[in-house]
């Protein structure tokens, strides 16, 4: 892996922000149980919540790595990897209930490690464009 360093920070990075936000909305998983809308919109809060994260996560390591690579899928793994640990863990059983967010945060996290490796494709396009216009510009203000 070429961009050793700048994948630990990113990977560091994701499994803070990944932890605190599972240790802070805890109580709210409770809820997921409850029967009617407000079961669903907790749960897909959560999907939500973690979709942005790790699309945001994603996009930002994708846009400066010089080379194609496939490290965002295991950064979307190491977002995934806190709150499947702590909701295991805190269970006493494990019922339909924590099937249902493991699945809903394993989809959110695959969706947004995909939406957020395209979109930070395109933005290191845009970085490698914008560098090129930089330097054609500062060559040419030094040749005049």
């Amino acid at each position: 892996m070429q961009d050793g360093a700048r994948f630990f920070a990113y990977a560091t990075w994701a499994l803070m922000v990944s932890l605190a936000i599972i240790i802070f909305t805890h109580s709210f998983l409770d809820m997921v149980s409850r029967p009617g809308w407000l079961g669903t919109v907790v749960l897909l809060a959560f999907g939500f919540i973690y979709l942005n994260l790790t699309y945001a996560a994603v996009k930002r390591f994708i846009r400066k790595v010089p080379a194609p690579t496939q490290a965002h899928l295991f950064l979307a793994f190491l977002i995934y990897l806190p709150p499947f640990i702590w909701i295991y863990a805190s269970a006493d059983v494990i019922t339909t209930t924590e099937i249902l967010i493991f699945l809903v945060l394993a989809i959110a996290c695959g969706m947004g490690a995909w939406h957020g490796n395209k979109a930070g494709i395109k933005a290191r396009y845009e970085y490698v464009q914008s560098l090129k216009e930089s330097r054609n510009r500062e060559s040419s203000n030094n040749g005049t």
